[in-house]
């Protein structure tokens, strides 16, 4: 039994080590961080009660997006902060509607695991080209000039997933390899309206 809780102690100790060299390697974990996107979110559909003049967005409107956000990326594969952003509600077809513009605010995360692990220690390729990504947003939406509603604020929640192109790709915590450029496809939710947003964006 003591030579079984010896070799259980030396393994312990050599999966420590090896942990702890790991992380020393990894120097500075944490980098601002700042992103631009453009999107399109075509209109999918009406959820909830119309008011006495419908709901906020009835006549099949789109919205073209500008987003800016500023925050911290976390071991190069986690994005933490927040945003502000520009909407303008249109429709191509339909003639007669009137255009709105519209503002953002959220707090967005996303998750991009641009590195693998065994057994829960860390290892890195040698280069990192592409990386898959997901991400969340949270916060609230305004209306600048709604013909009937004035100025209509709503929940804004948003789901999204895609794909990061690092064009300074190299090892793993080499200065800047986390810029990228990225396209992402999601699903949102504001203004009692469902979107379906496809962006194009840049980080930094």
């Amino acid at each position: 039994m003591n030579k079984i809780k010896l070799l259980f102690a030396v393994v312990l100790a050599a999966l420590t080590l090896n942990a702890t060299a790991q992380y020393s390697q990894l120097g500075n974990k944490n980098e601002f961080m700042l992103k631009l996107e453009l999107g399109y979110a075509p209109y999918m559909g009406n959820v909830g009660e119309a008011g006495d003049y419908g709901f906020n967005i009835t006549k099949f409107h789109n919205a073209a997006q500008f987003n800016a956000m500023a925050g911290v990326n976390i071991s190069q594969d986690w994005f933490v902060g927040g945003g502000a952003g520009f909407c303008y509600y249109h429709n191509l077809i339909q003639g007669e509607v009137t255009p709105m513009m519209g503002a953002n605010v959220f707090a967005d995360v996303d998750f991009r695991p641009i590195w693998q692990g065994l057994m829960g220690l860390d290892y890195q390729p040698s280069t990192i080209k592409w990386a898959p990504m997901v991400g969340a947003r949270a916060g609230v939406s305004l209306i600048l000039n709604h013909p009937d509603y004035g100025s209509p604020i709503t929940p804004l929640m948003e789901l999204y997933g895609g794909v990061n192109w690092y064009y300074m790709h190299g090892l793993r915590n080499m200065q800047h390899n986390w810029h990228s450029f990225y396209a992402t496809i999601g699903v949102a939710y504001l203004q009692q309206t469902v979107f379906l947003p496809v962006r194009i964006g840049w980080r930094w």
